[in-house]
């Protein structure tokens, strides 16, 4: 039987995550527009505190989930999981450094 420890499948629902949010900033890169809208938005002229925390918050999270997926990927000593989460990865920082689509 297979030994499936918490801190196991929390890297694996770190690693899932990540390519969902990958696959979602793709997606409303592609309906909205690179200056269009976001998914949660973040306009730095405009904003207000609460808008702030929000967006320092999410990126707290997707480090957080990009380090768990990381470890479930190297724990599969797969070179696909590898790849696939360090595309995720760039997706998920080229998307909020240069397009502001978080």
């Amino acid at each position: 039987m297979a030994n499936y420890g918490l801190r196991k499948v929390l890297n694996f629902l770190g690693f899932i995550a990540t390519m969902l949010i990958g696959i979602a900033m793709i997606l409303a890169m592609i309906v909205n527009g690179v200056n269009g809208g976001t998914i949660t938005g973040l306009n730095l002229r405009g904003a207000t505190a609460a808008e702030i925390i929000v967006f320092v918050a999410n990126i707290f999270a997707y480090f957080i989930t990009i380090i768990a997926g990381f470890s479930y990927a190297r724990s599969k000593r797969s070179v696909g999981f590898m790849i696939a989460q360090i595309v995720a990865t760039l997706v998920i920082v080229v998307l909020v450094v240069l397009c502001n689509v978080i």
